[in-house]
């Protein structure tokens, strides 16, 4: 078989070159945008920092070459200080070289602002008010703030709030201070004081949590079954497929890094390391009552609280973006994580389960993180900035810099989570990377080369983005609860590396378009299996299959790669409601709160579309293929669409967003139907938020229903759902569209492929280095990552990442944390012989 060559870029025209992107552009310090391309010109930048830090600070310098010369010698706190210590000249040296030293100042200054508030909270409101007047019935919010305006001469607002509790302290004014105890203390605790400060960070204090209330919600009856939900009156409008959750406002996310504790001080910062178990004195050995002290604990609803599966530096990022370092927390960030723009906020949420605070509200780590990545691409050349730090990073202290070419190919088959990550660690490791996906990946439109000045030149409207077929799970899985425009700053970050290029519509495995051999034969050192969890697990239950039944990943990646969700797009996705999904875990969140906003968007389409038939051809001749059934479909369709459109006329000339959670719900809406309680979802324990937040689109949970059978109409086609609750009664729930998220199995099909590929249980056999069969630990962060999984006659190795190995199943951060743990072991294997062929 021929070799893969790299592709012709293809022109797009629904995407065009921002006008920001600059081919060739000079930057400060004598360095270009080329220059910084190459790994010659991040050598000379990276030598440029050293001179100027040992002219700045000899001491740190010395600190810094130790630390290189030897890296385990300062792990743990040195590591971290040191981190500390060289992120303001890292960020000073960033400022001159892209010309932004005004801006950084800016965003300083702004941050150093926000401290008097910080300060109040923590002293003020918190030690002092809601202890003092922890009852605010009696307050009268209104009389108390007309009068403290009126002592401070000026309007309230937090930063007023603050700086005059800070005069009122220092004179000793205790009437004022008095004054300013019983106000917090309302706006704190009282429900009308709240609602004043619905923005904002000074009044509202972390609230003790019960790991069995996360989520509240009414309980009802409906269809004789016991159902949870938002009462109406808290539905969150939504309209279509644009960003649903912009995420904190700075000021919110400095207050999340502020409460934090920094306890990487303390060596407590479990957030990134986990939280350990710790032996009682006396103990000798692990019992139920005295557990193994080297095991992570678990939660009261049983989750490993391992803490990030990427080792984030979590508390030293918080510590420098709270001392206004903003380049300095993100570099800090990008040691561990370079890939960060497909981690963070309604992504992943491992470290806030292991924060330190473990009987109250934790600390919103990912809204912090992805705060910190949107304020960086605000940043003239934000893009660029991120892009060069992902390539060059002075405070990784185990590899600065990209290590020189290693004449070594490795053929990553996934561009997922795990296989997107595992392509930059492999291309800074100094080997060639081609990665291949089943998914046509649709050319960027642009040279990806070009330099971009404005980061948000490149963003889109979700509702109207095209799907680029780059990201795996992250592009056809995840929902618009996250901005998938940063899949394009992913790929853009591989893309300009010199030693990688991708193609998509491509399988791997026997009989496909690359088998194994096919990737030797090309001269490939490596296979690095990054393909995800393929499979979904059928119910078997009379009727599965009937129309109207359908897999819960299938509709998900229909509904998004097909274009069926676009306005302009001519594809269609039926779904009638009601909605039902069997199943507890994050798909079956996400495809009910899609199948709700899609079920807007499909009726809307199908009545522009009748309305342009018949204006051309007649009513009669629009339907006169129709059977009776499509007559009946059409009908609700069109009816529906009518109530549609009388809701948005009706919000425009109330000048409000349309609200369609209270008409679908009246049309039977979506209900997640789950053989356990909701407090044993998968979705509940991992991440309730999402629960959540789906109730606010109108979503119903119903709880301890095992599905029997499917139900049918007289077409044959779905009409509901036969269940049997706790009590042992059966009921049948309505459902024109039964949607099925009962889990995956992962993408093994390889080994049946293959007779060279083995299995144990549901996952490929592991090997270790030493070829021999091993069994990795089911833990995210293994004592020893065991990531090969084949080795060839002549030497050559098989990986395996992601939802293919059992430390690291589950979600995206912990696909990516396979890669960072895995690479070494890749690199390993390839320096273990020589180059299959030469350049």
């Amino acid at each position: 078989m021929a070799p893969l060559a790299p592709a012709e870029p293809v022109p797009n025209a629904s995407l065009t070159e921002p006008s920001s992107m600059t081919a060739s552009l000079p930057f400060g310090l004598g360095f270009t945008h080329a220059d910084l391309a190459g790994r010659d010109g991040l050598v000379r930048l990276d030598a440029l920092f050293v001179a100027r830090l040992a002219a700045a600070d000899g001491g740190l310098h010395a600190r810094l070459m130790a630390a290189r010369a030897a890296p385990d010698s300062v792990a743990g706190k040195p590591e971290s200080d040191l981190i500390i210590a060289l992120a303001p000249h890292l960020e000073a040296l960033l400022g001159e070289l892209f010309g932004i030293e005004g801006e950084l100042a800016a965003s300083t200054a702004a941050t150093l602002a926000r401290d008097p508030v910080h300060a109040c909270k923590r002293l003020f409101v918190q030690r002092q008010a809601i202890k003092k007047y922890a009852d605010p019935g009696g307050l009268d919010g209104a009389a108390l703030e007309a009068s403290l305006v009126a002592r401070i001469g000026q309007p309230l607002t937090e930063e007023n709030f603050a700086a005059a509790v800070a005069r009122w302290q220092a004179a000793a004014d205790a009437a004022a201070l008095d004054q300013a105890l019983r106000y917090a203390a309302w706006a704190t605790l009282a429900a009308d004081g709240r609602a004043r400060w619905p923005q904002g960070t000074l009044f509202r204090t972390p609230r003790r949590t019960d790991p069995m209330h996360l989520v509240e919600f009414e309980t009802i009856t409906r269809d004789g079954v016991t159902m949870m939900r938002l009462p109406p009156a808290d539905w969150r409008a939504r309209d279509g497929f644009a960003l649903t959750d912009a995420g904190m406002r700075t000021e919110q996310a400095l207050d999340q890094m502020n409460y934090c504790i920094w306890c990487h001080e303390q060596g407590k910062d479990s957030c990134s390391k986990g939280l350990r178990e710790r032996r009682p004195p006396g103990a000798s050995a692990p019992t139920p009552s005295a557990p193994d002290p080297g095991a992570f604990q678990k939660s009261p609803l049983g989750v490993a609280l391992n803490g990030c599966p990427l080792d984030e530096k979590i508390s030293e990022m918080h510590a420098l973006r709270a001392g206004g370092h903003l380049l300095g927390a993100f570099a800090t960030i990008a040691v561990d994580n370079p890939m960060m723009a497909a981690t963070g906020h309604r992504i992943c949420n491992d470290c806030m389960k292991a924060c330190i605070y473990q009987k109250q509200e934790p600390v919103d780590i990912p809204q912090a993180e992805t705060a910190i990545l949107r304020e960086v691409l605000a940043l003239p050349w934000g893009f660029e900035i991120y892009a060069l730090l992902t390539r060059w990073n002075p405070l990784d202290i185990r590899r600065p810099l990209p290590r020189p070419a290693s004449g070594r190919s490795v053929l990553v088959v996934g561009l997922g989570p795990a296989g997107f990550t595992l392509a930059h660690h492999l291309l800074n490791d100094g080997h060639q990377v081609v990665a291949i996906d089943g998914l046509k990946i649709e050319p960027l439109g642009f040279d990806a080369a070009a330099a971009v000045r404005d980061a948000a030149s490149l963003f889109e409207n979700l509702d109207e983005r095209t799907m680029a077929g780059f990201g795996g799970v992250a592009e056809y899985g995840i929902t618009v609860r996250w901005n998938k425009n940063y899949l394009k700053l992913v790929r853009l970050l591989l893309q300009r590396r010199d030693g990688f290029a991708a193609y998509g519509g491509v399988r791997f495995g026997g009989g496909a378009t690359v088998t194994i051999d096919d990737a030797w034969a090309m001269g490939f050192d490596h296979i690095a299996l990054c393909m995800g969890a393929g499979r979904p697990t059928v119910i078997d239950m009379p009727s599965g299959l009937a129309r109207g039944v359908r897999q819960a990943s299938d509709f998900l990646m229909a509904l998004q790669l097909t274009g069926a969700a676009k306005r302009a797009s001519i594809a269609n996705l039926q779904l009638r409601l009601p909605v039902v999904v069997i199943g507890g875990g994050l798909t079956a969140i996400d495809t009910a709160t899609e199948s709700l906003a899609y079920y807007v968007r499909q009726v809307e389409k199908f009545a522009a579309r009748h309305k342009v038939l018949v204006a051309e051809r007649g009513e009669a001749a629009a339907a006169a293929a129709w059977s009776a059934e499509e007559r009946e479909i059409a009908a609700t369709f069109l009816a529906h669409a009518q109530a549609i459109a009388a809701e948005r006329a009706q919000a425009a000339g109330e000048g409000r967003a349309p609200r369609f959670a209270p008409l679908l719900d009246a049309w039977g809406g979506a209900t997640i139907a789950y053989r356990r309680r909701l407090v044993d979802s998968p979705a509940y324990t991992l991440n309730h938020e999402e629960v959540a937040k789906a109730m606010e689109e109108g979503v119903r949970f119903a709880g301890q229903l095992v599905p029997l059978a499917v139900e049918t109409d007289a077409h044959g086609h779905a009409a509901g759902l036969r269940v049997r609750a706790a009590d042992g009664s059966e009921h049948t729930l309505p459902a024109r569209a039964i949607l099925v998220a009962a889990g995956t199995q992962p993408n093994t099909v390889l080994a049946r492929e293959d007779g060279r590929i083995a299995l144990d249980g549901k996952y490929f056999q592991a090997v270790g280095e030493d070829g021999q069969h091993v069994t990795p630990e089911r833990s995210a962060k293994p004592e020893l990552a065991q990531m090969l999984m084949h080795r060839a006659a002549d030497g050559r190795a098989i990986s395996f990442f992601g939802d293919l190995h059992p430390s690291f199943a589950g979600n995206v951060v912990k696909a990516m944390g396979s890669a960072r743990r895995g690479y070494p072991v890749v690199s390993r294997a390839l320096a273990a012989r020589a180059p299959a062929s030469t350049p």
